[in-house]
């Protein structure tokens, strides 16, 4: 008998390890999906502009140069702020029903 004593050979630690490691991956993919986030705003990053308006890197680098796009830059990342991209969205929004 044990004593209530887990050993690393008894059943219980293998399946303490496995749900141990089960949790560390789905934190992993949560981390993945996190976008930055300051002051409540949340970020996007130039891929996922990209990918919402179907861009290529020139295009996107064009709407910044000619400001079309709001963006800022921390330590040479370019992060778009998630709520102006929407209000850009919803003011260039045209409504096609009749």
């Amino acid at each position: 008998m044990n004593d209530g004593i887990i050993l690393r050979t008894s059943p219980e630690f293998t399946a303490l390890c496995k749900n141990l490691l089960q949790a560390i991956e789905r934190l992993d993919g949560l981390l993945a999906e996190l976008r930055p986030s300051i002051r409540s705003e949340t970020y996007l990053t130039s891929e996922e502009v990209r990918m919402i308006f179907d861009l290529c890197p020139r295009s996107l680098q064009n709407y910044r140069d000619n400001r079309l796009i709001p963006y800022t830059t921390i330590g040479g990342k370019i992060l778009y702020p998630q709520s102006a991209i929407l209000e850009l969205l919803e003011a260039n929004f045209v409504d096609v029903r009749r």
